[in-house]
């Protein structure tokens, strides 16, 4: 069975990376000409404005293209509404009615190969004759042959303020700044790869999610998954951290300051912003509960303490922000009995009551056994739109302006209506070079939006909103129950070695919440990454307990007589931690072999041997099995080892011994015999003497049941 479907499930993630920036450019068909529309100037196009794009176009048909033209093509009717703008951003070009007067690109020829041949337009917008109200319009560029033959084709949108006064109200925005990413540990000090190092650099992916927040005064409310912290802070030890990829060699490294840095730029970068905390290793809450295992889940919220630990503060928000979007009532009763006071949910699950045409501001109300909780509910379109991937040049414009349109939009549909929306990109958000700090900019900056703290939204009056719940074919996309079933008995394994640890303590509790992150969820190259991590994390809790044992070359002790002693030698082979183990030693037949007293409970020091000493008494001859257990302070079995002990035939002096007591004895009978008859004799003559002590009688010192 494999950790999870292939495929991504409809909400496998809040705002998930959109495949191809399908989003912003679905739709988009095969052409001879690849199109790139790389600048849009201005931004919000008013009566005085001269539009400019700018771009590129390189010709893929494996042959030269005469007579190559461009041009202009848009609507100057306002788009509608949200869903007829989602149409058109997947529609050809030429649905557009209107165009400008072409332009010859170059001198007509377009060469076949990689080379990027540049192209620009600049139009008045007065020239377009926009409609007369502020809105969204969608615009194009289109490349054709002089024989008319469509080469290639791309929409975009433009924000149009027409002159006169700005009677719209502006729209609110809320930012939900994700810090998370995929696992990058087994146990603590093995890390799966180094590609943190390149994450965590100024131009890597957490990298320039800091440096957007650190340019910009918008406030962000920062969701921080503290296992992200653990491992920045891990590779920063002064003894350097281990990357030991599966099936790989390990390779030491020295202490990061790549992590160092970036650590001490997001406690500067985030200490005017509220931040919550994931519960560690953003674990798939829907999985833990529904396959029993809500220990764990509790275990993970209790390890949130790790982002105080690093940030130098605590969390002054406890919002749930579920893998999906959405959890079952079940994980969402658990979620706020462990303390979380509001719920992050997307939109698609929140639809509007009613026949509501306007998109609602981003607030809810959801019963838990509880109480009622707040529920900041995000947009759903919009965190895909500034999810997509954004490293291209062209596409990055292209989310820029959906964005731009998309916000718009949303205060065109009902101007005279103050609203407020929250966008929460992907957990695993990778901007391309000034996306995310030109969003910022834009929500401060932009006519029609203001910021708003995500705190503020969630204390708003609630919406009349619909909640449909957790789909049914989500649960496909959870971690599986053979997966989980192994990494319970990981955990279980790892408790029974925690029991013994002097003081008690859980050093594999994150590792093992780390193998239940929801960050595997999503493809099966990642279900066999998981697979693999949590198998070296198990090889790695077998090998911690099989520190902790007897040290003995065989397990078979030689007993040359009735009695004797031995050693058992009990190794801490932890180079940084004491045990305490109690010793119960007991043999299979009592009848053939017994015990003595022994010292039972042992405390060692890191790298610490204790042996102690163990008298025994044979009753027979030949291999005797002994079953040695190793427990804890509680009497919970530890270790099993199984020791033979051996008994020989006895000594020469035992012996002479056993030889002297036996003629002694017969002797004795012998003396016995004779009074016997006289005796008899007596009886025989009446005078009432007993008749002697029975031939069965228990010799002194045999053990009974023989």
């Amino acid at each position: 069975m494999s950790l999870a479907q292939s495929r991504l499930a409809p909400a496998a993630a809040p705002a998930g990376q959109a495949t191809g920036a399908q989003t912003v450019m679905a739709g988009r068909r095969q052409t001879p000409v690849s199109l790139s529309i790389t600048a849009i100037a201005p931004r919000t196009v008013t009566a005085r404005s001269k539009i400019t794009l700018q771009g590129h176009v390189v010709n893929r048909s494996g042959q030269p293209l005469a007579g190559v033209r461009y041009r202009l093509r848009y609507s100057n009717r306002a788009v509608v509404s949200r869903g007829r703008l989602a149409q058109l951003a997947q529609s050809d070009v030429a649905a557009l009615p209107g165009v400008t007067a072409d332009q010859m690109l170059g001198d007509g020829t377009l060469a076949a190969g990689d080379a990027q041949v540049p192209w620009k337009i600049q139009v008045a917008a007065k020239s377009l004759h926009l409609e007369n109200k502020f809105g969204t319009f969608p615009i194009g560029v289109e490349f054709y042959t002089q024989a008319g033959q469509v080469l290639a084709g791309q929409v975009t949108f433009l924000v149009w303020q027409p002159p006169g006064r700005k009677w719209f109200k502006k729209t609110s925005i809320g930012w939900v700044w994700p810090l998370a990413d995929r696992m990058h540990r087994s146990a603590d000090h093995i890390f799966l790869d180094d590609r943190l190092e390149t994450d965590l650099s100024p131009n890597g992916r957490l990298g320039r999610l800091v440096a957007a927040a650190e340019s910009t005064d918008t406030p962000l409310t920062w969701a921080i998954d503290p296992a992200l912290l653990d491992d920045a802070r891990a590779m920063t030890a002064s003894k350097g951290y281990t990357v030991r990829p599966p099936g790989r060699a390990p390779a030491k490294k020295p202490a990061s300051a790549t992590a160092r840095a970036w650590l001490d730029r997001l406690k500067r970068a985030s200490s005017r912003d509220s931040y919550f905390a994931l519960p560690y290793a953003d674990v798939d809450a829907d999985a833990l509960v529904r396959n029993d295992l809500t220990g764990h889940l509790k275990a993970a919220y209790n390890h949130r303490r790790v982002a105080q630990e690093v940030l130098g503060r605590p969390a002054d928000a406890q919002i749930a922000w579920p893998v999906p979007g959405v959890s079952e009532n079940r994980t969402l009763a658990w979620m706020s009995r462990l303390g979380s006071d509001t719920f992050l949910m997307s939109s698609a699950v929140f639809p509007p009551a009613g026949n509501v045409t306007y998109t609602p501001s981003a607030t809810a109300s959801l019963p838990t056994p509880s109480g009622p909780r707040p529920v900041v509910v995000y947009d759903q379109t919009l965190s895909k739109i500034v999810s997509v991937d954004t490293t291209d040049p062209g596409q990055r414009l292209l989310a820029e302006q959906r964005f731009l349109a998309e916000t718009a939009m949303i205060t065109a549909e009902l101007p005279q209506l103050a609203r407020t929306i929250v966008i929460a990109p992907s957990r695993y958000w990778n901007p391309g070079p000034q996306f995310a700090e030109h969003l910022l900019e834009w929500t401060a900056k932009a006519s029609w939006l203001r910021p708003a703290k995500i705190g503020d939204i969630a204390r708003a009056r609630p919406q009349q909103l619909t909640f449909t719940g957790y789909p049914d074919s989500y649960a496909a996309y959870e971690l599986g129950p053979k997966y989980l079933g192994e990494v319970r008995k990981i955990a279980g394994r790892a408790n029974g070695f925690a029991a013994i640890l002097n003081p008690v303590s859980y050093p594999h509790a994150r590792a093992i919440l780390r193998m239940e992150s929801g960050s595997w969820r999503g493809s099966r190259t990642l279900a066999q990454r998981a697979r693999s991590a949590r198998d070296q994390l198990g090889d790695h809790v077998a090998a911690e307990i099989n520190r902790v044992g007897l040290a003995r070359r065989d397990n078979v002790v030689q007993l040359a007589g009735r009695t004797g002693n031995f050693l058992l030698t009990i190794n801490n082979e932890l180079s940084d931690r004491s045990v305490r183990l109690r010793i119960e030693i007991t043999p299979r037949i009592p009848a053939r072999l017994q015990i003595g007293e022994y010292e039972s409970d042992i405390v060692l020091g890191p790298n610490e041997r204790a042996s102690i000493d163990v008298e025994v008494e044979s009753f027979a001859q030949g291999p005797t099995q002994v079953d040695v257990k190793l427990l804890t302070p509680e009497g919970k079995t530890y270790r099993t080892h199984v020791l033979t002990i051996n008994t020989t035939g006895y000594g020469t002096v035992a012996l002479l011994i056993t030889g002297g007591s036996l003629a002694v004895l017969f002797v004795g009978v012998g003396f016995r015999a004779m009074r016997a008859r006289r005796r008899n004799k007596m009886e025989a003559s009446g005078d009432g003497s007993p008749g002697g002590e029975s031939p069965w009688a228990q010799a002194p010192g045999r053990p009974t049941g023989g």
